[in-house]
């Protein structure tokens, strides 16, 4: 008998279920042991199944951690669009503060995948699955900064492959508006920010991202005197 019919027999996993087992069980070791501690070998132990088969569906560590940061985008991504679409239809509803107050509700829900996504471990950045998932979750962020800006936005920005913006007339918006929201979470989740949180704790510091830090980032962007994205898009030189 296998491993992994073992722990069928257990009343644990089969074969057709070792994907999704391992992905609960490496979210699991990432909630406890944080990327520092995050094996392959533990993973498996946790599924309660051989070292050896997680590679039939993952191939070895990389796989198993873009897997990881696919969900992290897409959770993202489904978090901003829920957001937004809900501010739509609110009296007085903003969808950039509403994607940015998402951003930093999915990393506090999930801060292990929202390290996986963003941190220093090594990705398949070519597999298909992840590449669409970073597109859409970059072209939501391009999106609804043009919106604040007045700008109108193309069909493709949800498929479009994130370093195809590199030349994006209103890049240095765009990556304002990530770099306050992105830094924000960041010193949020890793607790570089508890010395401020005084008798309050962390929703002191939650209700001062939502009601002035991003109220702050909306001002700036609704003040920037841009020119025209055609001005932008030309060469230095060219008149």
């Amino acid at each position: 008998m296998t491993k992994i019919e073992a722990g069928s027999a257990r009343g644990g996993y089969h074969h057709g279920d070792l994907r999704q087992a391992m992905i609960t069980a490496a979210e699991a070791v990432l909630a406890e042991k944080g990327l520092a501690g995050f094996t392959l070998r533990e993973c498996a132990r946790r599924a309660g199944v051989s070292p050896a088969a997680p590679a039939h569906h993952f191939g070895n560590l990389t796989g198993l951690l873009t897997a990881i940061a696919t969900l992290g985008f897409d959770g993202l991504s489904d978090a901003m669009e829920a957001a937004a679409e809900a501010a739509s239809h609110r009296a007085n509803g903003n969808r950039m503060a509403a994607i940015c107050d998402a951003y930093l509700a999915t990393a506090l829900d999930k801060p292990g995948r929202f390290r996986v996504v963003f941190g220093q471990m090594g990705l398949n950045w070519e597999e298909p699955d992840f590449k669409r998932a970073s597109g859409r979750a970059f072209g939501i962020l391009v999106r609804e900064t043009r919106c604040e800006l007045g700008r109108e936005s193309g069909d493709d920005l949800l498929t479009r492959h994130p370093p195809s913006f590199a030349g994006e007339p209103d890049l240095a918006a765009i990556l304002f508006v990530w770099s306050v929201t992105h830094g924000f979470t960041t010193l949020l989740i890793d607790g570089q920010l508890d010395f401020l949180a005084e008798e309050g704790g962390r929703e002191v510091l939650l209700g001062l991202y939502s009601r002035q830090l991003v109220a702050i980032l909306i001002a700036a962007l609704r003040t920037l005197d841009l020119p025209p994205p055609e001005a932008l898009a030309k060469p230095p030189g060219d008149s």
